[in-house]
């Protein structure tokens, strides 16, 4: 059970909420944000916490604009000239803003670490808004000709340049599907794989923890800002099984083919689903995919962690694809 003192912590006060709905985000208002940070749930305020330089420039990258940012003195001049010379990406153009895009205060390593009542080591840390999820189709009106041709065939859409920086152009769409995956640690670590691995895109099924949690986002090491992220249902399911896309489960059945004997068809769309690392995936979304695949494991281990086995099948299953072409400017 909880502690007093952790319940209470676990929301901000009343007049700081009131505050922040109101739509003050002045830098002292967000300064004490930070706050004794691991007792606050800045999600609930539609907000999240960039930590570290890694992520918080993935994020810069993405267009996310820190309300504010707190850093050592060591690294003052960084973020400064960051500040200064922020680019945001607006579709396929950039545009140079003006002098202090966002606010950056600077305070010793120990008020640092005072202010968020941990010992923090990343020497930056931010908070900005939280970016909103769209729909799976919602990307579809706002492709190019060339990629809207592409996928005409299967009817899929495919991330477009505001949503992430990256394009894939391959003969295979690999995507990842996850549902019910509530683990903040396990959902950071797949987004990080899948980013890393290729996919284009992540589908979010029902029951998935927050992508945008300050755990989640340290997982990923700030990938959920550099791969596409849409929320899905089983109706998206649907579409995407009647336009053509090859939908694999991955499970324990005695239907599931082992991954190393599993023979993908070239071309194409691939949707790999991974489920709840207790109980895997429910029925009504095993009905809907085109066949299911496992791991083959000695000395009677019957599973691994879902995060482990994610990477594994998509190891195997997206390098079915062909090469990666350069990144896109």
């Amino acid at each position: 059970m909880k502690s007093e003192r952790a319940a209470k912590g676990a929301m901000l006060d009343s007049g700081q909420a009131a505050v922040m709905k109101s739509g003050d985000m002045r830098p002292e208002i967000v300064l004490e944000l930070l706050s004794k940070l691991k007792e606050k749930n800045l999600a609930a305020l539609g907000l999240i916490v960039l930590e570290g330089r890694i992520v918080i420039e993935k994020a810069l990258e993405a267009g996310v604009v820190p309300r504010l940012l707190v850093c050592t003195e060591a690294e003052e001049e960084y973020w400064q000239e960051k500040s200064r010379n922020r680019t945001v990406v607006q579709g396929s153009s950039a545009l140079q803003t003006g002098a202090s895009s966002f606010p950056v205060r600077v305070m010793n390593h120990e008020a640092l670490c005072a202010l968020v009542d941990f010992k923090f080591h990343r020497g930056v840390i931010a908070i900005a808004e939280m970016p909103r999820i769209r729909r799976f189709e919602a990307a579809q009106n706002e492709l190019s000709a060339s990629q809207a041709s592409m996928l005409s065939m299967a009817r899929l859409p495919r991330p477009d340049d505001s949503v992430a920086r990256t394009i894939y152009e391959r003969s295979r769409e690999a995507f990842l599907c996850l549902w019910d995956i509530t683990d903040p640690s396990n959902l950071g670590a797949l987004i990080r794989t899948a980013a890393g691995l290729g996919a284009s895109g992540i589908l979010l099924g029902p029951g998935c923890a927050n992508p945008y949690y300050r755990k989640t986002i340290r997982a990923s090491m700030g990938n959920v800002f550099s791969v596409p992220l849409w929320s899905a249902d089983l109706a998206l399911l649907d579409t995407l099984r009647l336009g053509g896309a090859e939908i694999v489960g991955a499970t324990l059945s005695e239907q599931a083919v082992s991954i190393d004997v599993w023979a993908a068809q070239q071309g194409g769309f691939l949707i790999l689903i991974l489920g709840n690392e207790g109980y895997g995936l429910p029925q009504e979304v095993l009905s809907r995919c085109t066949s299911e695949v496992s791991i083959p494991m000695a000395r009677g281990v019957d599973s691994l962690n879902v995060a482990v086995a994610g990477g594994i099948l998509m190891y195997e299953l997206f390098g079915s694809a062909s090469n990666l072409v350069p990144e896109l400017k």
